[in-house]
């Protein structure tokens, strides 16, 4: 029922952050950004602004997300515990029976989302894992939602 796609990491500096994954590992980065206007978070205030960068280097993807602006679950992560690992995405082919099933193991649901044209989404807290595990169903192919919406990152000199 699941698949592993991604690691999610707060930062504090998107930028800073991807030259450091560039120049340490090679990864190759795009970025784009969430507001209330294109996407939907629960818990979070009216306005936000997030600053995401989705790496890859081979099979394995990244997603790092700066909060800009708004309370939303990063905000209040990056205030309380700083930048550092937020959850482990899984892709699900049925996103509500993925939830269910976290539901029924006990985990704790601490957000449900949506990113317009791209995830529906929820963060669960699993004290067994000893994580916060996303389930995850993408709306449309991740590569094609990114050359549409999202720009290309090349490292800036320092």
């Amino acid at each position: 029922m699941f698949t592993p796609h991604h690691t999610g990491i707060v930062v504090s500096d998107l930028e800073t952050t991807m030259n450091a994954y560039i120049e340490n590992f090679g990864y190759s980065f795009y970025q784009f950004e969430v507001n209330e206007a294109n996407a939907s978070l629960s818990g979070s205030s009216p306005s936000f602004l997030l600053r995401f960068g989705m790496g890859q280097l081979g099979l394995n993807l990244i997603e790092l997300i700066q909060p800009v602006s708004g309370t939303t679950l990063y905000s209040q992560h990056l205030a309380q515990k700083g930048p550092g690992l937020h959850h482990l995405g899984f892709s699900a082919l049925d996103v509500a029976a993925a939830r269910k099933q976290l539901a029924a193991r006990g985990c704790n649901c601490l957000q449900n989302g949506r990113i317009n044209g791209l995830v529906d989404f929820s963060y669960y807290e699993s004290a067994e894992l000893a994580c916060i595990v996303e389930p995850l169903q993408l709306s449309c192919d991740l590569a094609g939602f990114l050359l549409k919406n999202a720009r290309p990152y090349t490292r800036k000199s320092v």
